[in-house]
């Protein structure tokens, strides 16, 4: 594997590291629970006692110094010699034991004189016993060897009251750290390694389509009262004061390549669809028309999600007998009845559908869908469908044939590359147009210190507007109302209908 065609993008490694806390966690867990099963089943307690000693050479003529010297060279020869078997035999002599059963260890203090005897056993009382008896038995050795030495037991040995062997906290938490960082950076692999698009180079490097614009991040709970209440509000560029003008901008330029796109091709009816679930699809679809209804246009937005609609959550819209888009196409409303939904006095109009419908197959398959659609886009400028996603209902690749062109909405890191191939492949095979993709919920450029910059648009990251103003401009289109579609045709702009 060729890890250096692999991009670190931190925003996606921080989110699966936020999203996977809890695996994170339970690694740390597992790991203080590994510790404490294995001091239950394989740990065996081992209790030390320990005493220090003191070498001294004999006085003589000689200095002090040469004094200290002797003893400093004496000292390494005799913690040698306190190991010997024959030290052991002697103190099992003592002890009346047939055999030495415990660790013997003498350390010698770097450049001294002393010498840390210590004896490891299961039992603290026989560590003592033991302990104690080297030490008795050590002069009646010694003496006949060493007789310009003297050796004095500076510290006395004590029954130790805790194991030497035991696993200290600092100990269990270091082994749950160490858990918990193994694991998070296997996440952290995973991240890096995972073949998603995850921003504007990602998606030029591996989707080979026209890309229409990119869509920054937005945060849905913005005031401290809609974190309290953990309410989402709908993103929609004209319904909250709270969303980034970079946000708002980016949407109008991608409006405005479809209205390139309609005078090079004549195009005007676009189907808005996905490849996965969740990736902005109907915000997309109806932030665009907002955003073509800005600019001067007559736009009819159409909720064709049928197994699950989601615009009228968006527009917060509740049922009405004559606005319901099923009723219409299930022959249960006329058309002369049928009503569309103005949307705060502009020049978009709601296509709606308020709850699940299963047999919009029907619609397809008996070309009454079509013939509806092709009605609404001779009395408007342009219609944009919001289509299921496409690994989700199979009926997609006939609403997008209906449709003149299709827009898909990629959300960054979230499908894989292959499977966003492969709809655009399958979107072709079919006989569909793609016009390009909407690359949603882009994050500006990691700063560990919230650096703000500025776009090539000279707007900049994290500015935050109250109110668009300049759009108002916009309210109303009277001069539309000499075409008024006979869907429009009953249609009353009160309380009932509009926002």
């Amino acid at each position: 594997m060729d890890f250096l065609k692999y991009k670190i993008e931190l925003h996606s490694i921080l989110r699966d590291l936020i999203k996977n806390a809890w695996v994170i966690f339970m690694a740390a867990l597992i790991g203080l629970m590994g510790v404490f099963i294995a001091t239950r089943s394989v740990y065996t307690p081992e209790y030390t006692a320990s005493a220090t000693l003191v070498v001294n050479a004999k006085s003589s003529s000689t200095g002090s110094y040469s004094l200290f010297s002797v003893s400093v060279e004496m000292t390494e020869i005799i913690a040698r010699v306190l190991v010997e078997p024959s030290v052991k035999s002697k103190a099992n002599e003592i002890t009346g034991a047939e055999s030495f059963d415990g660790k013997l260890e003498a350390l010698v203090h770097d450049g001294t004189n002393f010498i840390s005897l210590k004896v490891a056993s299961e039992s603290p009382q026989k560590s003592y016993e033991l302990l104690c008896a080297v030490i008795e038995a050590y002069p009646q050795i010694s003496e006949s060897v060493f007789d310009n030495v003297v050796i004095s037991v500076l510290s006395m040995p004590e029954v130790p009251h805790e194991p030497s062997n035991s696993v200290s906290t600092v100990n269990r938490l270091l082994v749950a750290a160490v858990c918990a960082l193994v694991v998070a950076g296997i996440i952290v692999v995973l991240s890096v390694v995972r073949d998603t698009v995850k921003n504007e180079d990602d998606f030029k490097n591996k989707v080979d389509v026209k890309l229409l614009g990119t869509v920054p991040h937005e945060k849905k709970q913005l005031s401290i009262k809609d974190r309290l209440k953990k309410n989402k509000k709908a993103l929609l560029i004209h319904n909250n004061a709270f969303i980034s003008l970079k946000f708002v901008e980016n949407y109008h330029k991608i409006s405005a390549k479809l209205e390139h796109i309609k005078r090079r091709n004549g195009s005007k009816v676009f189907a808005v669809t996905s490849v996965a679930e969740n990736e902005g699809k109907s915000t997309t679809a109806s932030n665009i028309a907002i955003s073509l209804a800005d600019r001067g246009h007559r736009v009819i937005l159409v909720d064709i999600d049928c197994k699950k609609p989601a615009l009228y959550q968006i527009f917060d819209k509740k049922y009405s007998e004559k606005s319901e888009f099923s009723s219409l196409m299930n022959g249960t409303l006329k058309s002369s009845d049928f009503q569309l939904r103005r949307y705060k006095h502009t020049s978009l109009y709601l296509a709606l559908n308020t709850a699940r419908c299963d047999n919009y197959n029907e619609w397809i398959e008996n070309g009454k869908l079509s013939l509806v659609i092709d009605a609404f886009s001779e009395q408007v400028d342009y219609v944009i469908l919001d289509t299921a996603p496409l690994y989700v209902d199979a009926y997609v690749t006939d609403m997008v044939k209906i449709a003149d062109e299709a827009v898909m909405v990629i959300r960054t890191d979230t499908a894989y590359t292959a499977a966003i191939n492969d709809a655009v492949a399958t979107i072709e095979d079919v006989g569909g147009k793609l016009a390009g993709c909407v690359l949603n919920d882009v994050y500006p450029e990691f700063s560990f210190f919230r650096m703000k910059g500025a776009d090539e648009g000279g707007y900049y990251y994290g500015k935050r507007y109250g109110k668009y103003g300049k759009y108002g401009k916009y309210g109303k289109y009277e001069k539309y109302s000499k075409y008024a579609s006979p869907y429009m045709s009953e249609y009353s702009d009160d309380e009932d209908y509009s926002n």
